[in-house]
């Protein structure tokens, strides 16, 4: 009894666990919103979910369970990033739980769409421990030999342009060279240290 107890424990505790280790999609940018909703705002301004646009809504967003991007996006109390898979005019696709489910919402005025270029530019950023050796070596031209040095997970690199999946960064003053920030997947490949974020309104 006590081991099927304990095996329950732990297979109720794995999909969180596998979540949180799996490296998310980087879809086409980042939406960030107050962590939490503003005590002022009414019921008619809270952010709904939908299956498509305006069409077959699932619910509120539950800001209190949106993914946790702690590892990938270093960032404070009073903002959650939502990372977003697409967009049709002002509606966003984004994954809202540590389960990857997809819904679209409306931000409006509550939120900041950020695509990755004008998030990662001009942002010091680091690579996610455990890739594959090529994933942390810089190249003088995307993917194409010779490669400069690797890069490891504890130096931080600023990022000054992207190029498809290729950032074109500088881990020093006297060093500039071209590295993935995602990977052939569409997986991230990259921490990102936001110390600062636009302030949303």
């Amino acid at each position: 009894m006590a081991i099927i107890l304990l095996f329950s424990v732990a297979a109720a505790a794995l999909p969180r666990q596998v979540s949180q280790q799996m490296r998310p999609y980087s879809g086409i940018g980042v939406l960030i919103l107050a962590a939490e909703q503003n005590p002022d705002h009414d019921a008619r301004e809270l952010l709904y979910l939908y299956e498509e646009p305006a069409v077959l809504r699932i619910g509120p967003l539950n800001r209190s369970q949106t993914p946790s991007y702690d590892w990938i996006f270093t960032r404070n109390e009073s903002w959650l990033p939502l990372i977003v898979m697409a967009r049709r005019g002002e509606w966003l696709r984004v994954a809202y739980d540590d389960a990857g489910r997809l819904g679209w919402l409306e931000p409006r005025q509550q939120g900041l769409f950020l695509p990755w270029n004008a998030l990662l530019k001009g942002r010091f950023c680091r690579l996610l421990p455990g890739l594959r050796k090529q994933y942390y070596q810089l190249f003088r031209q995307p993917g194409i030999p010779p490669m400069i040095q690797p890069v490891w997970p504890k130096h931080s690199f600023k990022v000054l342009s992207l190029d498809g999946d290729w950032a074109l960064v500088m881990p020093d003053q006297s060093v500039l060279g071209w590295l993935r920030w995602r990977d052939e997947d569409g997986r991230l490949l990259i921490s990102v240290l936001m110390d600062s974020v636009t302030q949303i309104r």
